[in-house]
């Protein structure tokens, strides 16, 4: 809520010179504000536990009480900010996966006229750092996808098939170009969404074996990197390919050419 937009309670109204109602006074004002940040504020601390709440323990295993402790507010705040413990997941994975989206579809609409392969090297680099910076956000989505349930339904419908519907079309158009690896591009980016996301979830593990947090600035490059390299292939290998598609003797392992047998 900006904060023009602001809500008086009843009874907060100034008085004109004239004695008429205006409004509420300034000091009014500066109280509803406080109220409102302050409710704001609470709101956000109980998502960002919720997130972790539900990334660790799933929908079911989940506790608003926890949640509640662990935001530091009293359990009623929880039920009044969100009704019951769907709406609370609702909102965080409007936080999240929404936020993710509305990202996403910004930067698509910043490279209108770009080629598909630069669109797609883009957006996968998006997400790779995305990753990055919202650890429990692959770990909220696992948790969900494990089995089918109304959520998933739901989660599918207004996020999950949108993007794969962007993705897999802008993976279809690399290939064609000879710039990414070959196959299904629904698998491909599952695969991708793997690579990708699992150094996170094991950070800990990764510390202790690679020497270095993947959350490192240089770790983290090196691994859009490497994300990016396992997919995308060079211009130089699609101008090859496309030399082998023209029909020419392609050369033996051994350097000899194929010839056809004389009669």
């Amino acid at each position: 809520m900006s904060d023009t937009a602001l809500q008086f309670p009843a009874g907060a109204r100034m008085r004109r010179s004239d004695g008429e109602a205006n409004g509420p006074n300034e000091t009014e004002i500066v109280r509803i504000r406080r109220r409102q940040n302050r409710a704001l504020d609470t709101r956000q601390k109980i998502i960002t536990a919720a997130l972790a709440e539900f990334a660790d323990r799933g929908f079911a295993g989940a506790s608003t009480r926890a949640v509640a402790a662990a935001a530091g507010v009293q359990h009623p705040l929880v039920n009044y900010h969100f009704q019951s413990k769907e709406g609370l997941w609702r909102a965080v994975l409007a936080e999240t996966v929404g936020h993710f989206m509305q990202q996403f579809r910004a930067r698509l609409a910043g490279l209108r006229g770009v080629d598909d392969v630069t669109k797609l090297r883009l957006v996968q680099e998006d997400f790779v750092r995305f990753a990055a910076q919202n650890p429990h956000f692959h770990l909220l989505m696992s948790q969900e996808a494990r089995r089918s349930s109304k959520r998933l339904n739901w989660l599918v419908k207004e996020f999950v098939r949108p993007y794969f519907t962007e993705v897999t079309a802008l993976i279809r158009s690399a290939q064609h170009a000879g710039r990414y690896a070959e196959g299904d591009p629904v698998h491909l980016q599952y695969l991708f969404i793997g690579a990708t996301t699992r150094i996170f979830s094991l950070a800990a593990e990764v510390k202790q074996i690679a020497g270095a947090s993947p959350f490192t600035p240089a770790m983290l490059e090196q691994h859009v990197a490497a994300c990016l390299g396992l997919f995308f292939r060079p211009p130089s290998e699609a101008a090859s390919a496309g030399a082998r598609g023209t029909g020419g003797n392609r050369p033996r392992p051994n350097g000899v050419r194929k010839t056809r047998a004389r009669m």
